[in-house]
Order: C-alpha cells, then sequence, then structure tokens
C-alpha cells in the first residue's frame, strides 16, 4: 500500500515538474524580450533544472540504497531464523510438526 502512495507521489511530483518547465518556457517565449536574451534565459533555465534533477535523482539513489541494505538484513534475519528452526526440529527425529511462528514484517 505504502509503495503506491509513493508511485502517485512521484506521478504527481514529474506532472508538476513538466508543468512548471512549460509554463517557464512559454513566459520566456512570450515575454517582449529580444530572441538573444530569451535564449539566454532559456539555456539558464535548463542548466538550473538539469542541476536540481541530478540532485533529486542523487537523493532517490541514496534513499533506495539504503532501503537495499535494510531488505537485505531484514531477508539474512529471516534466512537465519529459517534455519535456526529447521536445525531446531530436522535432528530430533520426533516425527512431530511445529510450525514456524509468525514474525511482523519489516518494513
Amino acid at each position: 500500500m505504502k509503495g503506491s502512495r509513493n508511485l502517485k507521489l512521484g506521478q504527481v511530483a514529474g506532472a508538476f515538474a513538466l508543468g512548471a518547465t512549460a509554463g517557464s518556457a512559454a513566459a520566456l517565449l512570450l515575454a517582449p524580450a529580444s530572441g538573444r536574451a530569451t535564449r539566454k534565459r532559456l539555456v539558464t533555465k535548463f542548466r538550473s533544472m538539469g542541476r536540481s534533477a541530478t540532485r533529486g535523482l542523487q537523493q532517490s539513489k541514496k534513499l533506495l540504497a539504503k532501503k537495499a541494505v535494510l531488505w537485505k538484513d531484514a531477508t539474512a534475519e529471516r534466512l537465519g531464523d529459517t534455519r535456526e528452526w529447521l536445525m531446531e526440529r530436522i535432528p530430533n527425529g520426533n516425527g512431530k510438526h511445529h510450525p514456524m511462528p509468525r514474525r511482523a514484517a519489516h518494513r
């Protein structure tokens, strides 16, 4: 559920950025300035947006790397728990089935 909310937020942010870009370009193109000044403003604006997008992507990359480490650690812990559970039950040979206890999902 949380992942779908983040996706929608990402889509909204992307649509906002696209609208802001289109609005800025239209404002510059329709402004009463010379072609040279308008082109200079457009170049400056697009470079600024490029830097901003790069920063945003770097932040997203760091966040995803952190989440990947958390998932890896949670998976390793769960596998360790499963291994311990199996090691406790397989060698005893008593034929009893002991269901593995459920744990809360890691988030």
